[in-house]
């Protein structure tokens, strides 16, 4: 592995001068970028799925879980502790979640340090995601960070959508943004020249003066301050009869340029590109079943990534393993959810206090023997039930009755 880091590679980098290249890239070369272009992540539709992203990312508890004979059991220890509430000496869970999960959609990658203190865990050193580099060939590969070079097995590093050529790297949403957002970046610009237009509507303003006069750019602005401009928005003209003729021109309006239904389908080409539904972009209306799929399906795939790389690099026992869960995110009815844990507690499946904790209720002293049935029976006494009693002893009387019968 050391060869691999002091490997030199003279294949010189093909770079690219294209603007709008360099633009989605998000590098610092303002000189090359075109006027009105902005980095991909500073792009508002862009940011709005990236926090929305992170935001319930970062809002999930991370759970240490172990497992066990009859099903898997919640770990809480001090590495549990540090984890889910501060990996960081500088930022909550919170933040640092949403800072891996904010570079993993911009950049494909990111890179945590852990640091160690008396043998345990003492911090996880968030990087730069700007001045990561990766260098490596098919037996293995080397992270570069600030003149320092660090094998794998010394770093935590998540990964959004491997790369083809080399998927011991990601490459995020970049590609498959580029074009979309460079269309909804010229839509928006074309959007904005037309609603600043001088005039609304458009005017021909026709005036009994020389040809030569109204060549001379002071004269126009003579006859428009003297007619025409006001100190006041909506105020009314006055002009002198037969002198000056206004006449309105209607204009193209947005409708007709189908500037906004090219901004809607390129919001929506946004949003599927993240995997997000429409309607968090401002489009269409909220459906409840297609924001739980929403959950689901994007929000678990990155936490499963976050999960996967905790487990694999921070614990040390091949029982337990790091888990993020996703329940407080969906969106319930709260009849539909109350009938639920009615159901889960008639049917032994949880306890009382269990149920109460779904509702943010804390515990109650008595409540924690699992139960059954509509009485709520204990389930360590469901055999004891007078009917269960009554329904055996008929059974053993009919045995009875037919073994006399027989001996007959």
């Amino acid at each position: 592995m050391m060869r691999l880091f002091n490997k030199k590679h003279s294949r010189k980098r093909n770079c690219s001068n294209d603007p709008v290249g360099i633009w989605v890239r998000g590098e610092d070369t303002k000189s090359a970028i075109l006027a009105g272009y902005t980095p991909l992540n500073k792009n508002e539709e862009v940011r709005k799925c990236v926090h929305k992203i992170a935001d319930l990312v970062s809002s999930m508890t991370i759970m240490l879980m172990e497992n066990g004979e009859d099903g898997d059991r919640r770990l809480k220890n001090e590495l549990s502790k540090k984890i889910d509430v501060y990996p960081s000496h500088f930022m909550t869970r919170k933040n640092f979640v949403y800072k891996i999960v904010s570079d993993l959609l911009m950049t494909g990658n990111s890179v945590v340090l852990p640091q160690m203190a008396d043998g345990l865990l003492d911090h996880l050193h968030l990087w730069d995601a700007d001045s990561i580099a990766f260098t490596g060939d098919d037996h293995g590969y080397a992270i570069r960070y600030k003149n320092r070079v660090f094998d794998p097995d010394e770093v935590l590093h998540f990964v959004l959508i491997p790369d083809a050529t080399h998927p011991y790297k990601g490459v995020g949403y970049v590609d498959a943004l580029k074009e979309t957002v460079t269309t909804l970046v010229q839509a928006t610009a074309t959007k904005k020249a037309f609603m600043q237009s001088e005039w609304k509507p458009s005017l021909i303003v026709k005036v009994d003066a020389d040809v030569e006069e109204l060549q001379d750019q002071e004269q126009r602005e003579k006859i428009l301050d003297s007619y025409i401009r006001t100190s006041e928005t909506g105020k009314p003209w006055l002009i002198p009869s037969g002198e000056v003729d206004v006449e309105q021109v209607r204009p193209l309006t947005l409708s007709d340029l189908a500037i906004q239904e090219s901004i809607m389908l390129d919001k929506k080409a946004v949003a599927s590109a993240f995997g997000i539904p429409d309607f968090m972009l401002g489009v269409g209306d909220f459906k409840t079943e297609e924001y739980n799929n929403f959950i689901a399906t994007t929000i678990m795939h990155i936490a499963k990534i976050i999960e996967q790389e905790l487990t694999k690099k921070l614990v040390y026992k091949n029982t337990w393993y790091f888990k993020m869960s996703a329940k407080s995110l969906m969106q319930y009815n709260l009849q539909e959810m109350t009938t639920h844990v009615k159901e889960m507690v008639a049917g032994g499946m949880i306890n009382r206090n269990e149920g109460r904790n779904v509702f943010d209720y804390s515990p109650v002293e008595g409540l924690n023997e699992y139960i059954v049935l509509e009485n709520y029976v204990p389930v360590s006494k469901v055999g004891d039930q007078k009917k269960l009693h009554q329904y055996g002893k008929e059974e053993t009387d009919e045995e009875s009755n037919e073994g006399s019968t027989d001996d007959i």
